[in-house]
């Protein structure tokens, strides 16, 4: 294969299912590089797909597309995505056991699958072997190669995917139309896959799949927060309608990677007091008849008792309610008002 001037090869080539990879540096920039080249007689539309999906995305947890050039391979010439390079190897079968550094990991695929989906386009053949997990622990998807446009060209005539990653309705014999749903189902595939002596629920292993029986997967993800393993059982729902979003994921994922972590401030009457999980209660009261206690359990603040006259954002306030990010409370004293202001720091989960 010719590559521009620009580029020289710097490794074999990888003949992948729809294509080859080529290992080349960039001389320009000094950095190494990623070719990517349908084989011969495959469709060029597969390789515009993943052009036409990466060019929408910046993210840290999908591949980068750096350059769309023309090679000569044998006496035809082909386009060819440059693509980030990426040290490290793929994620495997069994590769985690149930703990923190599962729940991080499939964290930063419900990252990058949020911004794929926010850019519009469905991926449509997540699992293990398309994630890399470069040399900083760091997960990124690629092969956009089924892509689709989220809406425009989001149909098939046939079953195209990766059996058992597959949802139910891409099944069918008959013209589907399918939404970012089927990533979510593939996700969720691929949490349990990723995890080392489960027993794979035998529903999920028939084409096409069936519905997991009620609670299908307490057994197998035991030692897993009850709240995820229920979201999973929705994402692997039969009914695309009634799967999470990615981004519903990613935010209960990482509210309980962030348990214990999370400090609030509250300011009464000019003075500062601090709420987390070595002070894990706030009582203010005001007199015996107006109070609100306010109470971290390691994954939010709520009011766990009240009396009187209390409002949250100007809404009024009830015991068990989670009190926002950043809010106002206010509180009734007779014909007089006392303002507290509440605000949740941000921690964040690093990958």
């Amino acid at each position: 294969m010719i590559v521009p001037d620009r580029y020289v090869k710097a490794g074999n080539s990888i003949a992948g299912g729809m294509g080859e990879v080529h290992a080349c540096t960039d001389r320009h920039l000094d950095r190494k590089v990623v070719f990517k080249v349908l084989k011969n007689g495959e469709e060029n539309r597969r390789l515009l797909d993943e052009q036409k999906a990466l060019l929408q995305l910046r993210s840290k947890h999908v591949v980068q597309l750096y350059d769309v050039v023309e090679v000569v391979d044998g006496d035809i010439k082909k386009p060819a995505l440059v693509l980030e390079y990426i040290e490290g190897g793929a994620l495997a079968r069994g590769q985690y056991q149930v703990g923190y550094e599962f729940l991080e990991i499939i964290w930063q695929i419900s990252c990058g699958l949020s911004e794929i989906h926010k850019a519009g386009i469905i991926h449509r053949d997540i699992k293990p072997s398309n994630i890399v997990l470069d040399k900083s622990g760091v997960a990124k998807i690629l092969d956009f190669g089924l892509s689709r446009n989220s809406g425009v060209d989001a149909h098939t005539i046939s079953a195209i995917g990766t059996p058992n990653f597959m949802a139910p309705e891409l099944w069918s014999r008959e013209a589907v139309s399918f939404d970012k749903s089927v990533d979510v189902y593939a996700f969720a595939i691929t949490s349990l896959v990723l995890l080392k002596g489960i027993i794979f629920p035998g529903e999920l292993l028939e084409f096409p799949p069936r519905s997991l029986g009620a609670h299908g997967l307490s057994v197998v993800l035991r030692g897993i927060p009850e709240e995820i393993i229920r979201l999973l059982e929705r994402c692997l729902a039969r009914s695309p309608a009634d799967r999470p979003s990615m981004i519903d994921v990613e935010v209960l994922l990482r509210k309980h990677l962030l348990y214990n972590k999370h400090r609030a401030l509250l300011v009464v009457d000019d003075k500062l007091h601090e709420l987390h999980s070595g002070a894990a209660v706030a009582n203010i009261i005001i007199n015996p008849a107006v109070s609100i206690s306010i109470k971290y359990d390691g994954l939010k603040f709520f009011v766990s008792a009240l009396s009187g006259l209390i409002y949250i954002n100007n809404i009024a306030a009830v015991v068990g309610a989670e009190l926002p990010a950043c809010c106002v409370i206010t509180i009734k004293v007779g014909n007089s008002r006392k303002f507290v202001t509440f605000d949740v720091s941000n921690p964040e989960v690093l990958s």
